[in-house]
């Protein structure tokens, strides 16, 4: 039968009664939202998440995004000038982002892939022309596509890596260090000034750096410490962890090949942690590349632990380093010494503020006969370069940053060359914040 128009109206709000008092008896709460500002609300809402989600090409492999931003002020005095500039940590230290992805092919069987982009503005540790030092305060050397591979991980047999990546004996020694003061100040060159000229005892700029005082040959650039710390390409393998306990191998073409082991975990109220690692490297063209190599084998050892008393938070990190260059030939006809580095860093990390934990530290390093080959040239025999420093950083959990302060102080003692060089001074304050 055919309904008047009244009676369709009527049948109408009866209905959305129905449904309104429906989703009450549901959800009070969104009852409540119920009226003309319902949908745009919703549609907003949804555009804001649209906008904020990582979007990938499929629904089977996951996808992270994480990183953090670094940048750093820098008051310098090298004896004779003072200056301050604005800079970033870099190469393998400078703020990035990472791209990780997984999926799961089996259980207990997982595939994945990593990319990490790195931006070089600001870049302190790249050397040629344009270096940061005393004559030239800023570098841009852009996004750089620092780490690429993929995986395979097992549960129980261990993880397979091919791709540009960090090997099985990177940064052993350093990466021992837990304070939170790891990335903002360690033992190598990557949280410093290599390019700065050092200054003779009149006052004078020699042509001479304080990275041809730190040159590590493995790797072919003045790292200082951490010889081999800089990613390359090949394959990776890493065994499960057994009671914090890990092992690893890798090999790259042309060749190199690396073994490192490592352990991390509490005993008897302290957190510790160790790391050993070794590599041979027969690359003549390797990262950073020595045009002036004839022929190479550099050999470097490196051991290092961190030991933190976890009622007090008193800890005490160490790393040494030593290199084998008795078959690397420089087409000078020098062939470099064998040289050594050992780093000590003390302090305590406590959270007396309720904001995070503040550290407090202080730190020593050495860096013996590690002459590049421009010292050589030169006439440099052997060298000794110290470094002095510490500093105080402070976290704040809720925001995922650290705001620090450090000092560091270079000295050299270089035979063959001069009798004396000035000292040089670097305060830094500077904040990391990760995402």
């Amino acid at each position: 039968m055919e309904r008047t128009k009244s009676e369709r109206k009527t049948r109408r709000r009866r209905m959305a009664a129905a449904v309104g008092l429906a989703v009450a008896a549901i959800s009070p709460a969104a009852a409540a939202d119920l009226g003309s500002q319902c949908c745009a609300d919703l549609e907003s809402r949804i555009a804001e998440l649209e906008a904020t989600t990582a979007r990938k090409g499929n629904r089977k492999v996951s996808l992270s995004i994480t990183g953090y931003i670094a940048q750093e002020i820098t008051i310098w005095d090298d004896g004779v000038e003072r200056n301050a500039y604005i800079h970033g940590m870099g190469p393998t230290q400078a703020s990035n982002i990472r791209f990780l992805g997984q999926a799961k092919i089996a259980p207990g069987w997982n595939a994945g892939y990593l990319m990490r982009i790195q931006d070089l503005t600001g870049n302190a540790f790249s050397g040629g022309a344009g270096a940061i030092d005393q004559n030239n305060a800023g570098r841009n050397d852009n996004l750089n596509i620092q780490m690429s591979l993929w995986y395979l991980q097992s549960d129980s047999l261990g993880k397979l890596s091919v791709g540009r990546q960090a090997h099985a004996a990177k940064s052993a020694a350093m990466f021992t260090d837990l304070s939170g003061t790891q990335i903002l100040d360690n033992y190598t060159f990557l949280a410093g000034f290599p390019h700065f000229r050092l200054r003779d005892a009149n006052g004078a700029l020699s042509n001479l750096t304080w990275g041809q005082l730190g040159f590590c040959y493995t790797q072919g650039v003045p790292l200082g410490g951490d010889c081999n710390g800089i990613v390359m390409n090949g394959v990776r393998y890493d065994t499960p962890t057994f009671g914090g306990f890990s092992f690893s191998a890798s090999w790259g073409d042309d060749d190199f090949w690396e073994v490192g082991a490592r352990y991390t975990g509490e005993m008897a109220g302290f957190k510790m942690a160790f790391g050993i690692g070794y590599t041979e490297m027969r690359d003549e063209v390797t990262t950073g590349a020595v045009a002036v190599l004839t022929s190479k084998q550099s050999d470097f050892f490196q051991t290092g632990g961190y030991v933190q008393h976890i009622g007090t938070g008193l800890f005490l990190h160490g790393a040494y380093g030593r290199e084998f260059n008795n078959d690397t030939l420089l087409a000078s006809g020098h062939t470099q010494l064998d040289s050594e580095q050992w780093y000590v860093k003390g302090g305590i990390r406590w959270n007396w503020t309720g904001l995070g934990a503040t550290i407090l530290y202080g730190t020593y390093g050495a860096y013996l006969d590690q002459l590049g080959p421009a010292a050589l040239a030169a006439g440099a025999t052997s060298s000794t370069l110290e470094r002095f420093g510490g500093g105080i950083a402070q976290e704040f959990d809720a925001a995922a940053t650290t705001v620090y302060l450090k000092y560091q102080r270079y000295e050299a003692d270089v035979d063959g060359i001069a009798d004396d060089f000035k000292a040089a001074d670097f305060l830094s304050v500077g904040a990391l914040v990760n995402f």
